[in-house]
Protein backbone atom coordinates (compact mmCIF):
# COMPACT_ATOMS: atom_id res chain seq x y z
CA UNK A 1 0.00 0.00 0.00
CA UNK A 2 2.78 2.47 0.84
CA UNK A 3 4.64 1.58 -2.36
CA UNK A 4 1.64 2.55 -4.19
CA UNK A 5 0.67 5.33 -2.29
CA UNK A 6 4.43 6.16 -3.42
CA UNK A 7 4.15 5.95 -6.53
CA UNK A 8 1.19 7.66 -7.04
CA UNK A 9 3.16 10.64 -5.84
CA UNK A 10 5.86 10.02 -8.15
CA UNK A 11 3.65 10.05 -11.43
CA UNK A 12 1.85 13.83 -9.64
CA UNK A 13 4.85 15.33 -9.17
CA UNK A 14 6.48 15.04 -12.07
CA UNK A 15 6.23 17.67 -15.01
CA UNK A 16 4.00 16.99 -18.13
CA UNK A 17 5.82 18.29 -20.81
CA UNK A 18 3.79 16.05 -23.56
CA UNK A 19 7.12 16.45 -26.26
CA UNK A 20 9.36 14.19 -26.82
CA UNK A 21 12.89 14.03 -25.87
CA UNK A 22 15.40 16.92 -26.75
CA UNK A 23 16.89 15.81 -30.25
CA UNK A 24 18.49 19.24 -30.38
CA UNK A 25 22.06 16.78 -30.36
CA UNK A 26 20.94 14.88 -33.58
CA UNK A 27 21.47 17.05 -36.52
CA UNK A 28 20.10 14.10 -38.77
CA UNK A 29 16.78 14.87 -37.25
CA UNK A 30 15.80 11.33 -37.24
CA UNK A 31 15.77 9.88 -33.88
CA UNK A 32 12.21 10.79 -32.65
CA UNK A 33 13.95 13.60 -31.04
CA UNK A 34 12.07 17.26 -29.94
CA UNK A 35 12.92 20.77 -31.93
CA UNK A 36 12.07 24.06 -31.58
CA UNK A 37 12.09 26.27 -35.20
CA UNK A 38 11.16 29.76 -35.46
CA UNK A 39 9.41 30.34 -38.49
CA UNK A 40 11.10 33.17 -40.75
CA UNK A 41 8.41 35.88 -41.59
CA UNK A 42 7.35 38.56 -44.29
CA UNK A 43 7.57 42.47 -42.70
CA UNK A 44 3.90 42.18 -42.23
CA UNK A 45 3.80 38.76 -40.01
CA UNK A 46 1.39 37.32 -42.37
CA UNK A 47 3.38 34.70 -44.34
CA UNK A 48 5.96 32.62 -42.48
CA UNK A 49 8.10 29.62 -43.27
CA UNK A 50 10.88 27.44 -42.02
CA UNK A 51 12.93 24.41 -43.45
CA UNK A 52 15.22 21.34 -42.80
CA UNK A 53 16.14 18.28 -43.98
CA UNK A 54 16.01 14.79 -42.11
CA UNK A 55 18.28 12.39 -42.64
CA UNK A 56 17.67 8.77 -42.51
CA UNK A 57 19.28 5.41 -44.20
CA UNK A 58 21.40 7.24 -46.55
CA UNK A 59 18.50 9.74 -47.73
CA UNK A 60 18.00 13.39 -47.33
CA UNK A 61 14.62 14.12 -46.45
CA UNK A 62 13.64 18.15 -47.20
CA UNK A 63 10.40 19.20 -44.71
CA UNK A 64 8.95 23.04 -45.32
CA UNK A 65 6.79 24.54 -42.46
CA UNK A 66 4.56 27.46 -44.30
CA UNK A 67 2.18 28.97 -42.05
CA UNK A 68 0.01 32.35 -43.28
CA UNK A 69 -2.82 34.20 -41.56
CA UNK A 70 -5.10 35.48 -44.22
CA UNK A 71 -6.61 33.23 -44.22
CA UNK A 72 -5.19 31.02 -41.41
CA UNK A 73 -3.39 28.06 -43.13
CA UNK A 74 -0.49 25.81 -41.98
CA UNK A 75 1.11 23.80 -44.22
CA UNK A 76 3.89 20.93 -43.89
CA UNK A 77 5.21 19.85 -47.26
CA UNK A 78 7.59 16.79 -47.27
CA UNK A 79 10.21 16.14 -50.84
CA UNK A 80 11.35 13.16 -50.75
CA UNK A 81 13.27 12.51 -54.08
CA UNK A 82 10.59 12.28 -56.63
CA UNK A 83 8.13 12.00 -54.36
CA UNK A 84 6.16 15.68 -52.51
CA UNK A 85 3.51 15.42 -50.05
CA UNK A 86 1.35 18.10 -48.62
CA UNK A 87 -0.95 18.72 -45.72
CA UNK A 88 -2.28 21.39 -44.52
CA UNK A 89 -4.95 22.72 -41.75
CA UNK A 90 -6.83 25.86 -43.07
CA UNK A 91 -9.50 27.25 -41.36
CA UNK A 92 -11.20 30.76 -40.38
CA UNK A 93 -11.08 31.06 -36.65
CA UNK A 94 -7.44 30.74 -36.10
CA UNK A 95 -8.02 30.21 -32.29
CA UNK A 96 -9.83 26.78 -32.80
CA UNK A 97 -7.82 23.91 -31.80
CA UNK A 98 -7.24 21.34 -35.03
CA UNK A 99 -5.29 18.33 -35.26
CA UNK A 100 -4.82 16.37 -38.58
CA UNK A 101 -2.83 13.05 -38.58
CA UNK A 102 -2.17 10.82 -41.35
CA UNK A 103 -0.91 7.44 -41.02
CA UNK A 104 0.10 5.21 -43.98
CA UNK A 105 1.20 1.66 -43.22
CA UNK A 106 1.93 -1.36 -45.41
CA UNK A 107 3.17 -4.90 -44.95
CA UNK A 108 6.49 -4.18 -44.10
CA UNK A 109 6.42 -0.03 -42.90
CA UNK A 110 4.57 2.74 -41.08
CA UNK A 111 4.26 6.54 -41.91
CA UNK A 112 2.06 8.98 -39.15
CA UNK A 113 2.24 12.67 -39.60
CA UNK A 114 0.44 14.63 -37.04
CA UNK A 115 -0.05 18.76 -37.44
CA UNK A 116 -1.18 20.07 -34.11
CA UNK A 117 -2.93 23.51 -33.61
CA UNK A 118 -3.51 22.49 -29.65
CA UNK A 119 -1.59 22.47 -26.91
CA UNK A 120 -3.10 20.31 -24.19
CA UNK A 121 -3.29 21.38 -20.53
CA UNK A 122 -0.23 20.24 -19.01
CA UNK A 123 2.15 21.02 -21.56
CA UNK A 124 4.69 23.18 -21.26
CA UNK A 125 5.52 25.60 -23.76
CA UNK A 126 9.62 26.51 -23.44
CA UNK A 127 10.18 30.03 -22.43
CA UNK A 128 12.26 30.13 -26.14
CA UNK A 129 9.15 29.95 -27.98
CA UNK A 130 7.08 33.41 -28.07
CA UNK A 131 4.81 32.50 -30.11
CA UNK A 132 3.77 28.76 -30.26
CA UNK A 133 1.91 27.88 -33.63
CA UNK A 134 1.75 24.58 -34.01
CA UNK A 135 3.33 20.92 -33.50
CA UNK A 136 4.32 18.70 -36.17
CA UNK A 137 5.09 14.92 -35.55
CA UNK A 138 6.35 12.56 -38.28
CA UNK A 139 7.81 8.89 -37.67
CA UNK A 140 8.59 6.33 -39.96
CA UNK A 141 9.34 2.71 -39.16
CA UNK A 142 10.10 0.19 -41.85
CA UNK A 143 9.97 -3.35 -40.75
CA UNK A 144 11.85 -4.14 -37.27
CA UNK A 145 14.15 -1.07 -38.18
CA UNK A 146 14.99 1.61 -35.48
CA UNK A 147 11.68 4.24 -35.41
CA UNK A 148 12.77 7.36 -36.78
CA UNK A 149 10.91 10.87 -37.03
CA UNK A 150 11.01 13.91 -35.37
CA UNK A 151 8.50 16.37 -33.67
CA UNK A 152 8.83 20.17 -34.15
CA UNK A 153 7.39 22.99 -32.16
CA UNK A 154 7.05 25.61 -34.80
CA UNK A 155 7.26 29.34 -32.90
CA UNK A 156 6.75 32.82 -34.45
CA UNK A 157 9.02 35.09 -33.73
Amino acid sequence: MFLGVLFLLFLTSQEVSGFWKNGSQDPTYSHLGFYQKNLTCNDAGTTCQVCFNAHSDGRAYSHVIQYTTEPYKLEFTNFAGSHEHKYSISQDDPTQANRLCYELQTTDEKFVLCLDTRFPPGVVVPDTCASPIAVVSLQFNVGDKEMRGVQVLVCKP
